[in-house]
């Protein structure tokens, strides 16, 4: 059984869109959708409650980030986890095709949908024509609840950002695959994918420096953080204020301990790899 986990905080509308969408999809008759809201004052929980009922609905007294995911995830009866933000749905065909894929290759642990805006039809990463091994996750992925369980799930001290990435990394450091292909999408209608926020340009530098300690030592590490501050001032701009930001994450992700990963420090090249565009064939 799928289990599809949406985590949602004050986008009400965004919530329901999505919601409909898993219906249309037929995932409320063939699975279980949840829906673990953070703590929301917009009246997303008793959006749910009266427009879909046959949601489970985990009402969270304080916004806890992104372990909202794993405590919807304890809860959940499905052998294989559908993560979604609460903006995100995925394509029918995308969604059986990576189903597939997992029932077909025992050695994946998860499967990354490339996010695309229903729109602009525009793609948020770049790729490569062909399937691959994927250092990612994304608004959009399916992994096996037994290995999300054994990993523990998102790291929570992240708390947003970047949490997708490290579970992709420690799933690789497990000796489990990521697949990846082009034609498999996500539908992901946020304006954020663009214009990143001054939230998002501090705790996405914090976090990218702590997965760069996780994940790398000696050189990699230092190279890998000075390309992800790079990355994060070119998307501050010439903003003074946000380069603010951009510099309290760094000065956070170098003074503040990130947790163990509890798996082996060697992903980091290879994220670095996939950054760089060298990317890694898997089989479909």
């Amino acid at each position: 059984m799928l289990s599809a986990i949406v985590v949602s905080h004050n986008r009400r509308d965004a919530l329901a869109r999505t919601l409909r969408e898993l219906a249309a999809l037929g995932l409320f008759d063939t699975g279980e959708v949840i829906v673990a809201d953070n703590a929301s004052a917009d009246g997303s929980p008793a959006m749910v409650r009266a427009e879909f009922p046959r949601a489970a609905l985990l009402e969270l007294s304080e916004n806890v980030g992104v372990e909202a995911y794993n405590l919807a995830a304890a809860a959940s009866r499905g052998g294989t986890l559908l993560i979604l933000d609460d903006d995100s749905w995925p394509d029918g065909p995308s969604l059986r095709a990576a189903q597939q894929a997992l029932a077909a290759h025992p050695t994946l642990g998860a499967v990354a949908l490339l996010p695309v805006h229903p729109a602009t039809h525009h793609a948020e990463w770049r790729h490569g024509p062909e399937p691959q091994a994927f250092p990612l996750l994304g608004c959009g992925n399916l992994i096996r609840a037994d290995v999300w369980r054994a990993l523990g799930g998102y790291e929570p001290s992240f708390f947003l950002y970047r949490n997708d990435t490290d579970l992709a990394l420690r799933i690789l450091a497990a000796g489990r695959g990521v697949a990846f292909d082009p034609a498999w999408i996500v539908w992901h209608d946020s304006p954020a994918a663009r214009c990143k926020s001054e939230r998002w340009l501090r705790l996405a530098t914090r976090n990218w420096l702590w997965l760069c300690r996780r994940h790398g030592d000696g050189l990699t590490a230092l190279a890998g953080m000075a390309l992800g501050v790079l990355a994060a001032l070119r998307h501050a701009g010439p903003s003074f204020r946000r380069a603010r930001c951009v510099l309290g994450g760094v000065r956070l992700g170098l003074t503040q301990e990130p947790a163990p990963t509890g798996t082996p420090r060697t992903g980091l090249a290879r994220l670095l790899a996939f950054r760089l565009g060298l990317h890694h064939p898997h089989p479909r």
